[in-house]
C-alpha cells in the first residue's frame, strides 16, 4: 500500500514540508481566510496585512483553524 497519499499527525505536519512549502501554503491560508470574509482579494499588500493585524490571525499550528485548512489542503489531488 501506497503511503504516498497519507497525512502525517498534526504534530509531525511541520516536519514533513520544506520551508518553501511552507512558507507557500501560510500564505495561501491568509488569502484564503481574506477572500472569505471579504468576497474578493486584497488590493494590496498592506491592505492584507491590516486585516491580518486585526484579526490577530496565525498561521500555526496550534491554530485549530489553520490546522483543518492544512489537512484539507494536503488531501486534494495535485493537478
Amino acid at each position: 500500500m501506497s503511503d504516498d497519499n497519507v497525512l502525517p499527525f498534526p504534530d509531525r505536519m511541520r516536519d514533513a514540508i520544506d520551508e518553501e512549502k511552507w512558507r507557500a501554503l501560510q500564505g495561501e491560508f491568509y488569502l484564503d481566510c481574506y477572500m472569505a470574509q471579504h468576497g474578493q482579494p486584497a488590493e494590496d499588500p498592506e491592505q492584507l496585512r491590516t486585516w491580518l493585524e486585526q484579526a490577530q490571525l496565525f498561521a500555526e499550528l496550534e491554530n485549530p483553524f489553520f490546522r483543518g485548512w492544512l489537512v484539507r489542503r494536503l488531501s486534494e489531488p495535485v493537478g
